[in-house]
């Protein structure tokens, strides 16, 4: 096997994301052959003896995926220093260790992947075209005011440094003083849409993500969790294709 930086190793063992295992050698966390590791040392899996907080890295694991309904007030990590719920509490049965390709804002709720697959996760989040549905409900009703900011929110905007693309934005309900929206983003990378909601003078009540790609919450509610086939897992980085052309 080639030598790889140990941060692509760690996220392809499912210790944590790229980012994540970045944080862990910067806190000299990890060790190669008894040396303590640092960004941009190379190591090779199976060959090298890869430590993470003195535990013998080992590339036995089957890949586990999962499909989780976040409640509303959990955060979006396994462990938390302030206390607050996590993830970690709903995903007992969950035999080995996995992380969250991604993150739900701690008032949202709806669906949030879970893998041990560093490399699924990095590739998932990277793609270009990947869509991710919302379900939110703002107050107010879809009078001439409220339509002329949803067709300036349809125009994407900034939150921070980030860009946002252009969104799809369709009225699912009136609900007299209130107005559910289906909102759907695509591209790559976390967003906050909360925020960009805000700063257009949304006030939001409540935030559900439906869909990733093409995993859907179906049946499941805040709490519960189902296990993912690969096939239908890696099926998400699969290109699109496009519809072939009538003859």
């Amino acid at each position: 096997m080639a030598l790889e930086r140990v941060q692509k190793i760690l996220a392809q063992a499912g210790i944590a994301s790229r980012r994540k295992a970045e944080l862990l050698i910067r806190q000299s966390l990890v060790t190669i052959n008894g040396k303590v590791a640092k960004l941009g040392d190379k190591a090779e899996m199976g060959r090298d003896a890869i430590k993470v907080e003195g535990k013998l890295l080992r590339f036995t694991e089957p890949p586990v995926y999962v499909a989780f309904y976040k409640p509303r007030g959990v955060i979006s990590m396994l462990v938390d220093p302030e206390g607050r719920p996590t993830l970690a509490d709903y995903l007992s049965k969950v035999r080995g260790r996995v992380f969250p390709v991604g993150r739900l804002d701690f008032n949202s709720e709806g669906l949030l992947l879970l893998t041990n697959d560093g490399k699924f996760a990095q590739d998932l989040q990277r793609r270009p075209d990947l869509k991710r549905v919302y379900e939110i409900k703002v107050k107010g009703r879809p009078d001439p005011e409220l339509l002329r900011k949803l067709s300036k929110l349809e125009r994407g905007g900034r939150v921070d440094r980030r860009e946002i693309p252009p969104l799809t934005v369709k009225v699912l309900q009136d609900l007299t003083a209130k107005t559910k929206l289906e909102i759907t983003v695509t591209g790559s990378g976390a967003m906050d849409l909360k925020t960009l909601l805000e700063r257009n003078d949304f006030l939001v009540e409540r935030m559900i993500r439906t869909t990733i790609g093409s995993i859907k919450l179906k049946e499941l509610r805040p709490g519960e969790f189902r296990f993912l086939k690969k096939a239908e897992a890696t099926a998400m980085l699969l290109p699109l294709t496009s519809p072939s052309p009538r003859a």
